[in-house]
């Protein structure tokens, strides 16, 4: 191995994993505290994303949290409170991105091996950077941000808000997802084992029985039923991934790549898996999904030319009419910009969606898939307040986001900061 691919294979690994949560802040940017403002939010329509829309409705936000949602006449706003008056607007939930690199430095690629588990991108997070910023116009307020697809494993991956910060106040969950690619960007021409298809399969199962294993050794030493196990940082992430704590997301595409991804990873390693991508004829196998109850969040190209038919079909439409529930779409960002998130859901409406179906394939079924649902994705009572004003149905691209709340803080705001998107 080169130094340089040394290094950063032993210095993103030196610190044990732990779980990043919202602490206090410095004093450029307030922190979703006790002393973060309070809000009375009036809005002329609210999609909650966990039951029915409100009309003329009113939020209430206190220390970050959503305190109180309903109608208008039936919410009192307590003394303290500044009102934001939005009657003339929509409030969603903040969107939610599946499958993103724009959260840090750059890539995370280490090119030497072909499965790097020792590998982790959350230092490399810098929260509120210029990509960030333009998220947040575009309604994106949580990305999983994850390494690149330059090997099979690429190491584990961060998901952060989008707000600026410090990194232990953005990031929501460290280690927040392992992430393996099938296919397409890993295939060397090398001819070292992992070069093809066959190749990749046998170094990801082989990788990820190695983790399985000293996941298990530890288990039984703690529960007295075996001998202390020899520490091993390069494989010490893989303890929440086999608990199923955490889930790996999984950069794969046509149907005979996803039947792979399907038979190893959920399978024979009992993971809880989420296709990313899923493209080209790959909702061919979405009965085999449904059946295993795996999410899909497809993209960031929408739609297909059917051999069958030479007509254009919409893959997420198509990933709908045949059962998978927990269904949405990405971007790969900066593949296709971070925001422009709504559009791929704008395309997949196009190409067939419900547009209900499209808003919650932007929100709430991304935070299911990502296992952060107790956190964000809709609009209740104890949930972040994360909440997106926009002139209209944000499916419309006429239409356009005026204000972000992020934990609370008011991060966006066209009436102050210039329009960036």
């Amino acid at each position: 191995m080169s130094p340089r691919c040394w290094i950063a294979g032993l210095t993103l690994a030196l610190v044990p994993s732990f779980t990043f949560a919202h602490g206090s802040s410095d004093s450029a940017t307030p922190s979703a505290a006790d002393d973060a403002p309070r809000w009375a939010i009036h809005v002329g329509k609210i999609l909650t994303c966990a039951g029915d829309a409100i009309t003329d409705g009113t939020l209430l936000v206190d220390g970050g949290k959503i305190i109180a949602i309903g109608r208008r006449s039936e919410v009192v706003v307590p003394e303290g409170f500044t009102i934001v008056d939005h009657s003339d607007r929509f409030a969603m939930p903040g969107l939610i991105e599946a499958h993103s690199h724009v959260g840090g430095s750059g890539d995370l690629n280490e090119m030497v091996y072909q499965t790097n588990p020792e590998l982790r991108n959350w230092d490399q997070v810098i929260p509120g950077n210029d990509r960030l910023k333009v998220a947040l116009a575009g309604g994106v307020t949580t990305i999983c941000f994850i390494p690149g697809s330059g090997t099979n494993m690429g190491g584990f991956g961060a998901i952060l808000k989008t707000r600026s910060g410090t990194p232990d106040e953005v990031i929501l969950r460290a280690p927040g997802v392992l992430k393996i690619a099938q296919a397409g960007n890993p295939e060397r021409r090398t001819g070292e084992t992992g070069s093809d298809r066959m190749g990749m399969n046998y170094v990801i199962r082989q990788q990820l029985a190695e983790g399985r294993d000293y996941v298990q050794a530890w288990d039984d030493y703690e529960a007295g039923k075996g001998p202390k196990p020899e520490f091993n940082l390069r494989l010490e992430n893989f303890k929440p991934l086999f608990h199923r704590e955490i889930p790996v997301v999984v950069h794969t595409q046509q149907y005979q790549v996803i039947q792979s991804t399907v038979r190893m990873l959920h399978d024979e390693m009992k993971l809880r898996i989420v296709i990313d991508h899923g493209t080209f004829d790959a909702y061919k196998l979405a009965e085999e999904l449904v059946a295993r109850d795996i999410p899909v969040m497809a993209g960031p190209r929408g739609f297909l030319r059917d051999n069958d038919t030479g007509q254009l079909v919409g893959i997420v439409s198509e990933y709908d009419r045949r059962g998978v529930r927990v269904l949405g779409v990405n971007t790969d960002a900066p593949v296709i910009p971070q925001e422009e998130l709504f559009f791929q859901a704008t395309m997949a409406v196009r190409y067939g969606w419900s547009e209900e179906r499209a808003i919650r394939g932007l929100t709430i079924e991304v935070a299911r898939a990502l296992m952060i649902d107790d956190r964000v994705g809709s609009l209740e009572v104890g949930k972040d307040a994360d909440i997106v004003i926009t002139t209209g149905s944000i499916l419309d691209p006429r239409n356009y986001v005026t204000q972000v709340f992020v934990d609370g803080l008011s991060v966006y705001d066209i009436e102050k900061d210039r329009r960036r998107f």
